[in-house]
C-alpha cells in the first residue's frame, strides 16, 4: 500500500477499534513506515533506501516495525477520524483505501485476486491482512476509519 500512497491513490486506512490508532484526533500527524535498510550505519544524515522503491531484490531489509522516525519520507495528516464496521465501507472509501480498477475488475494488490467491486476488492485485502488474528471480514468487526492528506517529506520537516 506505500506504492498506493505515494501514486496518491490512498488517502484511507482502516485499523481494528483496538488499535492505538483509535486515538487519533483530526490534526494528527503520522508517519509512514516501511521495509528499509540505512544506506550508512543507521546514519541519518546518510538516508536509507526503500523496498518499495526498488520491489524484491536479494538484500537484507529491516521490517517495517524497526524503522526510526528519522527514515520515514511519507507524512500522512489526519482529516477525519470514524468508528464503524468494517464491512459499512462503501465503494468510494474502498477506493480511498488504494485498490485498483484494473481490465475486468478491482484489485487489491493480493495475487491473482480481482474482484467486481471495490469492496470486494478491499475485503480480500482485509482477509489477507487479518485472517490470522481471527477478526475476519465475515465477522464483522469495528474498526477506526481514518482519512488523512500524504506528504512525502520526512514527519520532523
Amino acid at each position: 500500500m506505500v506504492v498506493a500512497l505515494i501514486a496518491g491513490r490512498k488517502t484511507q486506512t482502516r485499523r481494528l477499534a483496538t488499535s492505538p490508532l483509535c486515538r487519533c484526533e483530526v490534526g494528527d500527524r503520522l508517519y509512514v513506515r516501511k521495509s528499509f535498510r540505512p544506506v550508512h550505519s543507521g546514519d541519518p544524515s546518510r538516508g536509507a533506501k526503500y523496498l518499495a522503491d526498488v520491489g524484491s531484490d536479494q538484500m537484507r531489509w529491516k521490517p517495517s516495525i524497526h524503522m526510526p522516525r528519522w527514515a520515514s519520507r511519507l507524512t500522512l495528516t489526519v482529516t477525519d477520524v470514524r468508528v464503524e464496521p468494517v464491512r459499512s465501507i462503501s465503494e468510494s472509501d474502498a477506493i480511498a483505501e488504494g485498490v485498483q480498477q484494473q481490465p475486468g475488475g478491482w484489485w487489491s494488490g493480493a495475487p491473482n485476486q480481482s474482484s467486481p467491486t471495490a469492496v470486494g476488492a478491499f475485503a480480500v485485502l482485509w482477509q489477507s491482512l487479518h485472517n490470522r488474528s481471527g477478526e475476519t471480514w465475515s465477522e464483522g468487526p469495528d474498526v477506526v476509519a481514518l482519512t488523512f492528506t500524504v506528504e512525502q517529506r520526512n514527519i520532523d520537516a
